[in-house]
């Protein structure tokens, strides 16, 4: 009947409960009373669902009774297929993830699965759920990777309103006897068109985990196949407990709850990682489908970030900067004489600007709020007139953290000077923060990169994703971090910035409502020559005199910049 893939799926969309007793496993038996519906084994009544884009005003906030998908919720299966009369044993590992994705215009529970047989990983897979204002819950698609031997075989993705897929209902508000089957999604190109119908109600079923009462059994076919029949077993407020068939199915796939936990942040942020690797996957391979989606976010994230502004400063300790010019920090490494050559676009008002932007470490010192700062000097590039020139100062304590501790930007419209927002820590209420962690992990919460209220920066910065690999005109990296970096004035625009180990920022790209989206690629690195850093350091020398000029209420609290 339905492919191994398909059976993940299904399993994938019910694999939902919150049990914590343990008993012996019982086949289940229909009982005396037990209410029966025939008429789904003829799948003779079809229904057709509507799907209405308006009809969901929280459509990630899933608590359907018979499917309900709170994050950070994991069930494991076990049990067995058939394969050519063999049994082989069958394991399923699904997880609820705490990001949400946009497909066909609404936000998705994004779920991992993987599939074992034989403790080989056959699948790893993406799905996508949302409940409408009705409580029904729908699957509007998924990403599969099948793996033989452990070698990528193949991905048949779907995803609702791309190649004419349609969204499904996977569980009912109100599942009853005697109604119609349902359509669980259909995509013509996968030769997707699993649909559902209510089987029984009111059944006592035992597995591994726990025993239940009220439980309700969901036929699933497709049109290709209409005499082979997977069941799914749902205990009310908990999910799907056990998956079993009937009729001409030929792999007779059983699976029973063997285990639920709720998954501590850091084992979240682990599988959030393995599902957004899963995803930067989907991207390369799945161009046609899964590249036409924006990325998976993390729900809430910025909201609580923007609820850490005053008590989230970080505490700088002039005491744990023993050596702090000497920034070797392996993501943000900061090398004297080290130049970062990036280009890419800006789209401001919707018109397209080529964006050259050129970042020098220099070999001047300044010294920022009793700190020895690296003293870097930047340019920056609009179809090639300079809009700005900047120097900025940077820390390493002795954890290995890297602070940034203000900067002086020049900002120029058609080549005249228009303003200078100025910060240094310590200076008018400005305070230091951390540009770059020292072990930078997933999970870990927003940090603030510096506050300064006089120019209204607020920015702050917070892991995204590690374990990636991201190709650049320079060169392809791999194990690089992306970080989110946004401000509390605008907590929906998100600057994306790629770090490579050992190289530093290799990209910036954007996500979010970011009204001025910005795209750049490491096109060139070089380890100046001595004419070049001396040009450089007397580049930045002046900016520095101008400081003194134009914003002496900032600078002139701070000694010049110098040679070491």
């Amino acid at each position: 009947m339905i492919s191994q893939r398909a059976l993940t799926v299904f399993i994938v969309s019910m694999l939902l409960l919150f049990a914590v007793a343990c008993s012996a496993p019982v086949t289940p038996e229909p009982s005396a009373a037990a209410q029966v519906s025939e008429a789904g084994s003829a799948a003779e009544a079809e229904e057709t669902a509507e799907f209405d884009p308006a009809n969901f005003s929280h459509p990630t906030n899933i608590d359907n009774q018979w499917l309900p998908m709170r994050p950070g919720s994991q069930w494991i299966f076990e049990g067995v297929t058939v394969e050519d009369g063999e049994e082989i044993p069958h394991r399923i590992v699904f997880t609820v993830t705490d990001l949400t994705k946009q497909i066909d215009g609404l936000s998705t529970v994004v779920a991992w699965i993987e599939d074992y047989t034989a403790d080989e990983l056959v699948e790893a897979e993406l799905a996508f759920y949302s409940q409408d204002d009705e409580g029904n819950v729908w699957y509007l698609g998924e990403y599969p990777e099948e793996y033989e031997e452990g070698e990528f075989v193949k991905a048949s993705a779907w995803l609702a309103g791309l190649q004419d897929a349609q969204p499904g209902i996977k569980m009912k508000a109100e599942p009853r006897l005697g109604t119609a089957s349902y359509a669980q999604g259909l995509a013509p190109a996968v030769n997707w068109s699993d649909r559902g119908q209510v089987y029984r109600m009111g059944q006592q079923t035992c597995v591994p985990l726990d025993c239940y009462g009220d439980v309700l059994v969901i036929d699933e076919f497709n049109n290709e196949e209409p005499g082979a029949f997977q069941q799914k077993y749902y205990a009310r407020g908990v999910g799907n407990v056990r998956v079993g068939w009937r009729g001409e199915d030929a792999q007779q796939e059983e699976l029973e709850l063997v285990d639920f936990s709720m998954l501590e942040p850091q084992e979240l942020a682990v599988a959030r990682e393995a599902a957004l690797a899963l995803e930067e996957r989907a991207y390369e391979i799945s161009e046609e489908v899964y590249g036409q989606t924006p990325p998976s976010e993390m729900p809430g994230q910025l909201a609580a970030s923007a609820d850490l502004v005053d008590d989230s400063l970080e505490d700088m300790d002039r005491d744990d900067f023993g050596d702090p010019t000497n920034v070797d920090n392996k993501w943000f490494p900061m090398k004297p004489g080290t130049q970062w050559t990036f280009e890419g676009i800006t789209i401001e008002d919707g018109e397209v600007f080529n964006h050259i932007l050129v970042f020098t470490i220099t070999d001047l010192i300044k010294e920022i709020d009793g700190i020895p700062t690296v003293v870097a000097w930047i340019e920056d590039y609009s179809n090639e007139q300079l809009i700005e020139a900047e120097i900025a100062f940077y820390a390493q304590d002795d954890e290995g953290n890297v602070w940034y501790l203000g900067e002086y930007p020049e900002e120029y419209e058609n080549g005249k000077f228009a303003d200078a927002p100025a910060w240094i820590s310590g200076v008018q209420d400005a305070v230091a923060g951390i540009l770059m962690p020292a072990e930078p992990q997933a999970g870990m919460p927003s940090v603030s990169q510096g506050w300064a209220p006089v120019v209204q920066w607020s920015d702050r910065g917070q892991v995204y994703r590690m374990g990636q690999h991201t190709c650049v005109p320079f060169d392809c990296f791999e194990d690089v971090l992306i970080m989110d970096e946004f401000n509390l004035e605008e907590p929906g625009a998100i600057q994306l910035k790629y770090y490579a180990p050992e190289t530093g920022l290799v990209r910036v790209g954007f996500r979010g409502e970011d009204i001025q989206p910005e795209i750049l690629e490491l096109v060139e690195m070089a380890d100046l020559d001595q004419q070049s850093l001396a040009e450089a350091r007397e580049a930045a020398l002046k900016l520095e005199e101008r400081s003194y000029q134009l914003r002496n209420d900032v600078f002139g609290e701070t000694p010049l910049a110098h040679q070491p």
